[in-house]
């Protein structure tokens, strides 16, 4: 629940629409009834013989495989309100024990998942779609979600290999990432910022905010002591990047996969010709994007950024500030613009509590939203310092909760809400297009700068450091497969990446080395490649964007079914339902095109409104 507080604008999401607390006995029932249903389920596969084998003949499987899909979808929403629960504390307060207890517990539950998904994967390989689909409405209505089944069943070990993967995942993978996940929530350093009167105890979120203040003192102190904090603890979070990838590489390979990358293109619904047509464009607007940080140099004063002046802000004048109420209120009413479903959407977020604010000590870094089909509704992270960005940050993660919320309103299930990350993008950046085109309309040219160089500091993200961090991941995959890699050694990497996209446009000797220390896309033990989908998802919401400037009309019902459907066909599909061919470098460098024209736009401005 909501705790009150002496800051208006220290909101903490509510939790009790779920579950009315952690020793509540309608958590301790739901609890108990996942237990047993995922029990059950085991039972059933091992009874009907649900697993590997020889193919199965015509539609006789159907009506098993009709309610097989209802356990599935059924366990699914119940699952997804206990995990969003539990996250709604531990991402928080990683000090709530309690909490952390029972995430422990969920995990070994969840681990048992995996087998059991292995082993409906395999059935499904046996299975004549086009018979069970003709037999049976529920599997016609799961298409989708069962031909990828069919392909992920010939990329699985054997069902004894599958239940031990999924035995030892919280011991392996799954350890290594809650380490990493508890030391970048607890661990904290101690800095006197410049002019402070005394020091401060800070966490990786609180010092990733001080890195955007608009004293260049403050963003170095925070930039070293994020160094120093990292460096403490780099051993273990190296071990963590060890075990996570050393696990995901093992299994990629016994899967049969070429390597891991190509799993987790299969896992984001593309295929290689679309990921190179993506980062051939991409690659042609890093020219472009370290113009951008050129001119915010000069802006700034300097012969070139450090990396600690990436976040600084551009600002004619004092830096335009918000309170919580008038975030809310800004983003709401460019919301209407465009649809009033959306803003009803942001309304209901802020009235119900679904909303926690500002950065605190154990509070994770960054920003997210979680849905739960279950209760047809979202939760969103935030760690608000009352910047412009913020209220950028603010419109994207509103954007995931409208994405979750169109596909309950259309009754899609947990099966045919699997969107690929390279769609789950969409309506969050859409929604951020929409606020940035709304202030670049009404504003006057310092506001349109401070716009620009928010909308551009986005942008050089999603192609040089998005482009930097897949580099860098792909080169500790493969020599992971070898052999651990040292601290130094990441090190080495990650500038090396760094150094490939960011180029001449970032000074060489105040870069970030331990970047790979504080993303915690790195360690998710189940997915690999937690970068590129970013990039892909920026240019896809881009070119909906673009559609809807082309098409106004009828496009606000289009676009809702449009992410109603994300996961009920394929990426490639989806697209050209917009005009939109992921596989073809034109589309890519014509959505590039934009973020290139605002370069323009901005060195025109950083010209004519002069460095400080």
């Amino acid at each position: 629940m909501a705790r009150p507080t002496t800051n208006p604008d220290d909101v903490r999401w509510r939790l009790d629409s779920l579950f009315s607390g952690l020793d509540g006995d309608d958590y301790r029932a739901a609890r108990a009834d996942l237990e047993a249903r995922v029990g059950a389920l085991e039972a059933r596969l091992a009874r009907d013989g649900i697993g590997a084998g020889a193919p199965l003949p015509g539609a006789e499987p159907a009506a098993r495989l009709g309610a097989l899909l209802d356990e599935l979808n059924d366990l699914y929403e119940r699952l997804s309100d206990v995990s969003v629960f539990l996250t709604g504390f531990t991402a928080v307060d990683a000090f709530d024990d309690a909490a952390q207890a029972e995430g422990s517990t969920l995990r070994r539950l969840t681990a048992r998942l995996a087998p059991i998904g292995a082993r409906v994967a395999a059935w499904i390989g046996r299975l004549d779609l086009e018979a069970v689909a003709t037999a049976d409405p529920r599997a016609a209505d799961h298409a989708h979600y069962l031909r990828r089944q069919q392909r992920k069943a010939r990329h699985l070990m054997g069902d004894a290999e599958e239940v031990l993967a999924g035995a030892l995942a919280p011991s392996g993978g799954d350890a290594w990432a809650k380490l990493h996940g508890d030391l970048a929530g607890k661990a904290t350093v101690t800095l006197t910022l410049p002019g402070a009167d005394a020091p401060e105890e800070a966490g990786l979120a609180r010092l990733t905010v001080l890195q955007g203040d608009p004293d260049r003192a403050v963003r170095e102190a925070a930039y070293r002591a994020e160094g120093a904090l990292l460096e403490t603890h780099a051993v273990a979070i190296a071990a963590a990047m060890n075990g996570v990838k050393g696990e995901a590489g093992t299994l990629a390979a016994r899967r049969g996969w070429a390597e891991p990358l190509d799993e987790a293109l299969f896992a984001n619904g593309v295929e290689r010709t679309a990921l190179d047509a993506l980062r051939g464009a991409v690659a042609a607007a890093f020219p472009a994007m370290r113009r951008y940080y050129a001119a915010k140099a000069r802006f700034l004063g300097l012969e070139r950024l450090a990396w600690f002046d990436r976040l600084a802000p551009v600002q004619v004048g004092a830096p335009r500030t918000f309170t919580w109420a008038e975030a809310q209120a800004f983003v709401a009413e460019r919301f209407a613009r465009f649809s009033p479903v959306l803003s009803a959407l942001a309304e209901r977020a802020f009235a119900e509590g679904w909303v926690d604010v500002l950065p605190r000590k154990g509070k994770r870094n960054g920003a997210f939203c979680m849905g739960t089909p279950g209760r047809r509704e979202s939760r969103v992270m935030l760690n608000f310092g009352g910047r412009l960005d913020d209220v950028f940050t603010l419109a994207h993660e509103l954007g995931h909760a409208f994405h979750n919320d169109a596909a309950y309103r259309a009754g899609r299930r947990p099966l045919q809400q699997s969107t690929p990350m390279t769609l789950a993008e969409t309506a969050s950046i859409f929604c951020e297009t929409l606020v940035t085109q709304a202030l670049l309309a009404e504003s006057d040219d310092a506001t349109r700068l401070a716009v620009l160089e928010q909308d551009l500091r986005t942008a050089a993200a999603l192609v040089l450091d998005i482009d930097s961090r897949f580099r860098f991941e792909r080169a500790v995959f493969a020599r992971r497969a070898q052999r651990e890699l040292s601290v130094a050694e990441l090190d080495a990497l990650m500038l090396e990446a760094q150094d490939a996209t960011y180029g001449e446009a970032l000074d060489p000797a105040a870069r970030q080395p331990r970047a790979w220390a504080s993303k915690p896309h790195y360690y998710s033990a189940r997915r690999a490649f937690y970068n590129f989908p970013y990039a892909f998802g920026y240019l896809f919401g881009l070119g909906v964007y673009a559609r809807y400037e082309a098409e106004p009309d009828g496009f606000a019902a289009r676009y809702e079914a449009l992410l109603a459907r994300t996961g009920m066909a394929e990426v490639a599909d989806l697209g050209r339902e917009f005009g939109i061919d992921v596989e073809d470098e034109g589309f890519w460098r014509g959505a590039l095109g934009v973020a290139e024209r605002r370069v323009a736009e901005y060195e025109d401005l950083v010209a004519r409104l002069g460095a400080r």
